[in-house]
C-alpha cells in the first residue's frame, strides 16, 4: 500500500521535539533564577506530570513544597520573552518527513499526553500546527489508544503510530492490531547512561521510556528517516531488535 494511503499519528514529546533540551535545561535555567531551588524544581516537574503537564499545576506544586509562592506570572513572562519560537527544539528530520508526506497528500494526525493549552503553546511555537489533519491533546496516560481506534474506524487507511513510550504503543495495538507501531529512541548511545549532571538533563525523560519494556513487537528507530518508504514494504516489526530492547544504532 504506498504512503499517500496511510494515516500517520505522531506523538510530540520526545519524538517530534527535543523536550529534555527545551524544559530540563533551557526553561529550567530560566525559571531557577528566581530563587527556586532545583532539586523541588525536578521533583514537583514529576508530582505533577502524571496528570497532564502545565506551568501553573507546576508551579503551584514547587509553592507548597518550597512553603513560598511561585512567581507564575513572572514565570510567564520569560516564556513570552525568551521562549516564542520554538524552532530550534524541532529534531532535524521531522520537517523533511512532514513535508514529504504532505506532498504525498498522506494524513498526518499529532497525538499529545498533556495539558491541551501547555501542549498547544509548544506545538505552535514550533511551526507544526500547519502540518497537520487534526491535533488531539489528552491528559489521561494511555488515552491516545481510544483516539486512534476512533480514527482508524472513520478512514479505510493503512495506520502508522510514531511514540516513544512503548507503554502506549502496547495499548494501541490491543485497540487497534493491524497499526504498525514505531518505538522511537530520540537518546544517543553515549549518552544512555550520563556522565555529569549536564548530560543527564539532555535527555532526563526520554530515557526513562527505555526502561519499559513492550508486551508487543513494535519497529524500532532512531529517527523517522524511511518510515514513509517503510509504509510500502511487508510489515518488519522489530526488525532492528528484539521485542522490548530499544535500537542501538
Amino acid at each position: 500500500m504506498h504512503s499517500s494511503n496511510a494515516a500517520y499519528f505522531l506523538d510530540f514529546d520526545h519524538t517530534l521535539f527535543n523536550t529534555d533540551h527545551f524544559f530540563h535545561l533551557d526553561v529550567r535555567a530560566a525559571f531557577l533564577r528566581f530563587g527556586i531551588d532545583a532539586t523541588d524544581w525536578e521533583q514537583s516537574y514529576s508530582a505533577v506530570w502524571p496528570a497532564g503537564y502545565s506551568l501553573q499545576k507546576h508551579a503551584e506544586e514547587v509553592s507548597r513544597r518550597s512553603g513560598r509562592l511561585t512567581q507564575l506570572e513572572e514565570m510567564k513572562q520569560v516564556l513570552r520573552n525568551s521562549f516564542t519560537d520554538l524552532r530550534r527544539y524541532v529534531f532535524p528530520d521531522v520537517m523533511p518527513f512532514l513535508e514529504q508526506a504532505k506532498k504525498n497528500s498522506s494524513h498526518l494526525y499529532l497525538l499529545s499526553f498533556g495539558n491541551s493549552e501547555w501542549q498547544h503553546y509548544k506545538v505552535a511555537a514550533s511551526g507544526l500546527d500547519g502540518y497537520f489533519n487534526d491535533m488531539f491533546f489528552t491528559g489521561v496516560q494511555g488515552g491516545k489508544a481510544g483516539l486512534i481506534e476512533e480514527q482508524a474506524k472513520r478512514a479505510e487507511q493503512r495506520t502508522a503510530v510514531v511514540d516513544n513510550d512503548p507503554t502506549e504503543l502496547d495499548l494501541i495495538k490491543d485497540f487497534v492490531p493491524e497499526a504498525r507501531t514505531y518505538w522511537m529512541n530520540r537518546v544517543p548511545d553515549d549518552l544512555r547512561v550520563p556522565g555529569d549532571e549536564s548530560s543527564r538533563l539532555k535527555f532526563l525523560e526520554a530515557r526513562r521510556y527505555l526502561e519499559r519494556l513492550p508486551r508487543h513487537s513494535h519497529i524500532l528507530c532512531k529517527n523517522l528517516d524511511g518510515i514513509l518508504e517503510d509504509q510500502r514494504e511487508p510489515s518488519r516489526a522489530g526488525r532492528n531488535g528484539e521485542p522490548g530492547r530499544p535500537p542501538a544504532d
